[in-house]
């Protein structure tokens, strides 16, 4: 009969590495948002947006910061796995740094492209390493939630970031759209300075062979301070050591993804995932917020106030989203979260289409209120489940690098619908909504189809799910025998059916 792997409540330490590893989610956040409210500051408009170009500059500045973070998700993976975690985490700060300084000292559109691009570049970083290092430190059991607060953290940096576009439009000076950037240039400064509160991730330790400080880490992270038992850290240091072994002598490199139909399951589902996430239209919306209040009549002042109504809605759906996961599943929430989406903006579409540019206050009120509506729906089913799935269903050896593969999903579908968006609202209007309404549905359907459940499931034990025996269940660990001597995890020894994905 299997036994549970044991379930302990997470340490101190454990949560203080979680929530440090956040602060680059939310810098990406911050660094993603933080130029919704600059197209409305007027200093910016008056500086860059005065011609009739308008349009075209604004999805150039889009597209560069998406394209930089294509550039940085694709990096991250050999990054990552050759100098850890970590270090990774510091190179992404230091390019939000020198972005935020070329951004806030900026003169020509042609400079603060640049500087979006270099933005870019380090926010693709933290957005793949960050989740990627949650999981290798969170208990299996509640993964779904430690690991939840990657896209909890995004929020937050989103909600930041609209409070001080507000707090900044008060101030009466050229230099008003300045200020954002100076706050990104700080924000890249506290992500440099959280690494040293970071451990290393202990996977990538013992993948280095690094085990005495792999298995210090893991102490440290899930065994109580008042508790002397190191059944759980003992039982995760063997599970992890056997797979990584069994892993060593098997092929890696996209070619042998492609050929291997197991791996190439994984890449379909962390493809699919980003295509559903991006066809809701989130980040359309994220980042013309402001821009489309506007269209609806409102004041610029009350489309910055009401960007920081839409970002607390954003985070009140991700808090739920990470209640939810490990109980509902993360698949459950993806699939029936990209219909829910879909169906809020085919009636946004249909309002619009009646009421935008029009005097009927009541059907523009209902076409603010449908966008948040929507971004709580979103926030509830998609955005933490999102990053979870996707980090955790590749094998260890593979993870960070394949990562990248859904990643890149993730900025070539944002680029695809959010660069062109200015241009295509001005010349479609409502009906551009419709092109990621059809993808989003056809891809949701595609995702309950074929991708498993993965929640309360160990990384090795996720393995099973996609056809690949794992080394060894954490079911299958069992807790030393009384009187073992358990500071030191066992060697386990056991055999895995490689040759099954080569």
């Amino acid at each position: 009969m299997e036994t549970p792997a044991p379930h302990v409540r997470p340490t101190l330490a454990n949560i203080i590495a979680i929530l440090a590893a956040g602060i680059g989610s939310f810098v990406f956040g911050y660094a993603n948002n933080v130029i919704a409210g600059t197209l409305v500051q007027t200093s910016f408009t008056e500086k860059f947006l005065s011609d009739d170009n308008a349009s075209s500059i604004v999805g150039g500045v889009l597209g560069a910061f998406l394209g930089g973070g294509l550039l940085g998700a694709i990096a991250q993976a050999p990054i990552s796995n050759k100098f850890g975690r970590r270090i990774t985490t510091a190179l992404a700060a230091i390019l939000v740094i020198v972005s935020g300084v070329l951004l806030a000292a900026s003169y020509r559109i042609a400079q603060f492209i640049v500087g979006r691009v270099m933005s870019g570049l380090g926010a693709g970083i933290v957005i793949a390493n960050c989740p990627v290092y949650m999981s290798e430190i969170a208990p299996p059991h509640i993964r779904g939630l430690m690991v939840g607060n990657h896209a909890i953290s995004i929020v937050y940096g989103y909600l930041l970031s609209a409070l001080m576009a507000l707090a900044f439009h008060f101030v009466d000076a050229p230099y008003q759209w300045r200020l954002q950037f100076v706050l990104l240039t700080f924000f890249g400064l506290v992500l440099l300075a959280s690494v040293f509160l970071l451990p290393e991730s202990p996977r990538w330790l013992c993948e280095q062979g690094r085990y005495d400080e792999s298995w210090e880490v893991l102490q440290k992270l899930h065994q109580q301070s008042d508790i002397s038992d190191t059944t759980f850290a003992t039982t995760e240091m063997s599970q992890i050591k056997a797979q990584i072994e069994a892993e060593r002598s098997m092929p890696r490199g996209y070619m042998h993804i492609a050929r291997t139909p197991q791996l190439r399951h994984r890449a379909v589902c962390s493809i699919l995932v980003w295509i559903m996430g991006q066809s809701t239209g989130i980040l359309v919306i994220a980042n013309l917020t402001a821009v489309h209040f506007g269209q609806l009549g409102f004041s610029v002042t009350l489309q910055l106030g009401l960007s920081v109504v839409w970002a607390v809605c954003a985070l009140l759906g991700c808090l739920v989203n990470a209640a939810l996961m490990d109980g509902v599943g993360r698949v459950k929430l993806l699939g029936y979260g990209g219909y829910l989406c879909s169906a809020v903006m085919i009636c946004e579409a249909v309002l619009q289409k009646f009421y935008l540019g029009s005097d009927h206050v009541v059907g523009q009120n209902a076409a603010v209120a449908l966008y948040f509506i929507f971004v709580f729906v979103y926030g509830t089913t998609v955005d933490c489940a999102a990053y979870v799935y996707v980090s955790e269903i590749w094998p260890t050896n593979l993870r960070s690098q394949r990562t990248t593969i859904g990643l890149v999903s993730f900025f070539v579908c944002a680029m695809a619908y959010t660069s062109p968006a200015p241009v295509a609202f001005d010349q479609i209007g409502w009906k551009y909504y419709w092109v990621m309404i059809s993808i989003c549905i056809i891809s949701s359907a595609a995702i309950q189809l074929i991708a498993p459940e993965t929640a309360r499931l160990t990384l090795e034990e996720i393995d099973n799910r996609f056809g690949i025996p794992a080394s060894r269940s954490a079911t299958e660990l069992v807790a030393p025998e009384p009187g073992v001597n358990s500071d030191k995890p066992e060697v386990v020894e056991c055999e895995t059916a490689a040759s099954d994905i080569k």
